[in-house]
């Protein structure tokens, strides 16, 4: 019988939190699922925690992938995958009781959304954690099809262990790219690209256990140059398609974001002029003072600036002057 979800739990040396994960699916209360335990080269006892849960479940299927990366091990598993809806889980975190009745029942209900994330509970063993604690704050703000869309270059828009996606966007728009790169933002961005439309459940199925040693803090394929790159690509494409003539406008003019721009123009996208809220001249460049920006329709923002809360104060400001987000700025930092 074929299972109604497919979930994806990558793992590579997680004795000490692999039993929880597992535990949390098996406590769901939709039973229709196949879980898909990912053994990612791992050293420890996790391969042979993994295949106990197999033996002892016949829904919980152990797979091995010997090519390090949790884009191969996440390929693998969507090779194997049944289910009409293909579910993420890591290995550290935990799904609340009632994450897949709801996610399935909801997309059911929405065939016009293709990929479908919760909101998150935070938690964290490190010290300093502030940084995560906002991100986390900001995606579980984002929930209509449009904050996703629209805020898609800011950031990844919801928590990769929380989504669930229809299994034929994996057919139509590809998987997992395993360059080094963030899998799961790139992957967003793509099909966002397609037209896929994507939403949130404004309620915490699952929790997120930050700690020291997770992907997102210790990886390159997350660091912030890995994420930037794969924004600019992105973007740039989006733009050519959408400019239709239109000057490029760079928000901000710092080495940062000056080096931000750089990757813009590397992918094609010609940069006319920068604006800041203090006169800053970039060589070869125009300035145009942020209170001179050109109305709506004329040209379109791209702001680099990066510092906490900025964006959304960038946002009012120029939603004040009549422009729209997504129609003539985006937020990019």
């Amino acid at each position: 019988m074929r299972p109604r979800v497919s979930i994806l739990l990558p793992h590579r040396n997680a004795a000490a939190t692999i039993d929880g994960a597992v535990a949390s699916i098996v406590a769901q209360t939709c039973s229709e699922w196949e879980l898909l335990l990912i053994d990612n080269a791992c050293t420890d006892e996790s391969t042979s925690m993994a295949l106990r849960w197999a033996d002892r479940d016949p829904r919980i299927l152990l797979l091995h992938e010997s090519r390090i990366g949790i884009a191969h091990a996440l390929n693998t598993g969507l090779a194997y995958a049944k289910g009409k809806y293909i579910a993420r889980m890591d290995a550290d975190d935990v799904s609340h009781p009632e994450r897949l009745a709801q996610q399935s029942t909801y997309l059911d209900a929405h065939p016009e959304i293709g990929v479908l994330g919760t909101q998150t509970a935070f938690a964290s063993t490190v010290h300093e954690h502030r940084g995560m604690r906002a991100f986390v704050d900001w995606q579980n703000a984002i929930l209509s099809p449009h904050a996703h869309y629209v805020k898609r270059f800011v950031d990844a828009p919801l928590a990769h262990p929380t989504v669930m996606f229809r299994r034929e966007l994996v057919d139509l728009h590809g998987g997992y790219d395993t360059g080094p790169l963030p899998e799961d933002h790139e992957l967003w961005l793509r099909w966002m690209d397609a037209g896929v439309h994507f939403a949130k459940l404004p309620e915490a199925l699952l929790t997120w256990n930050d700690h020291a040693q997770r992907l997102s803090r210790a990886h390159p394929n997350y660091s912030v140059d890995a994420f930037f790159t794969t924004k600019a690509k992105w973007l740039a494409r989006w733009m050519q398609r959408k400019l239709k003539g239109r000057p490029v406008i760079i928000a901000g003019t710092s080495n940062l974001c000056r080096d931000r721009a750089a990757k813009l123009e590397a992918e094609g996208i010609e940069i006319s002029a920068f604006t800041d809220v203090k006169a800053r001249e970039v060589q070869g460049y125009a300035f145009i003072p942020h209170e001179h920006l050109p109305p709506a329709g004329e040209a379109f923002i791209v702001s680099f600036i990066s510092q906490r809360g900025t964006g959304d104060r960038i946002a009012e400001f120029l939603s004040s002057r009549s422009l729209v987000e997504g129609v003539d700025f985006v937020l990019a930092a």
